[in-house]
């Protein structure tokens, strides 16, 4: 009997790369960001999770217990990556109203700078603090065991209160104020990842605009900001 030669030996397959425990969860993580971003968190199970990985669902358990914990890793990224932006951006600023401009100029960035997480940390049913079991800011847990998100929503709240100590605000609520510039800054960024279609005039002077809106409602008319926002109108 002749034996195959080598010409018609059948070739070994290479054998795969064991991944490591943290790099097969940044995998899973990876490919769940994907699936959460494209067909929305309701529509995404473990078992899906686990096929675009190329694992069985018995194994991305081994990793992770449920969806929602594998979004708490996708959202502490997030804010860890944001509150690393803010702090950069107000590092070495002194003056406290640009120290707060800075700050939200740096958010408005960092959420345009990566739709898809922002779409899933503020924009879907999943999303929330509290839900994701993240630390909501101001109350005694976020006090007690601050996560990257309280962390965050802390340094507009202080560059805030900064503004209002130095006597510049219109109004003495710093938790409004604070409140009232989040959800100006969130609204920007929501409208132009959700409608980036849409024929903006230039997006960073509506950037720069809504802004000065911002500002102008915030600091009191003898603020010498104020009185130069006030040429601009």
């Amino acid at each position: 009997m002749k034996t195959q030669g080598k010409q018609g030996a059948v070739p070994s397959k290479p054998r795969r790369k064991r991944l490591s425990p943290e790099e097969r969860r940044g995998q899973i993580v990876a490919a769940a960001r994907s699936l959460f971003a494209a067909e929305g968190t309701d529509n995404v199970s473990m078992r899906k999770i686990a096929k675009r990985v190329g694992i069985t669902q018995a194994a991305i358990y081994q990793h992770f217990e449920n969806k929602e914990a594998i979004f708490f890793v996708i959202i502490e990224g997030f804010f860890a990556e944001l509150l690393a932006a803010l702090e950069t951006a107000i590092a070495e600023e002194t003056e406290p109203l640009l120290r707060l401009r800075r700050s939200m100029r740096a958010y408005i960035e960092h959420g345009l700078s990566r739709p898809e997480e922002y779409r899933l940390v503020f924009m879907t049913p999943m999303s929330g603090l509290a839900r994701a079991g993240l630390a909501v800011p101001r109350t005694d847990e976020a006090r007690n065991t601050p996560s990257k998100g309280s962390l965050s929503f802390d340094v507009l709240d202080r560059a805030v209160r900064d503004v209002a100590l130095a006597g510049r605000t219109r109004y003495a609520d710093t938790d409004l104020l604070a409140e009232a510039a989040w959800a100006a800054m969130h609204g920007i960024v929501s409208l132009l990842i959700t409608h980036d279609q849409f024929p903006w005039t230039d997006r960073e002077r509506i950037v720069e605009f809504q802004l000065d809106l911002v500002f102008r409602g915030l600091l009191h008319d003898k603020c010498p900001m104020r009185q130069a926002l006030a040429g601009t109108f």
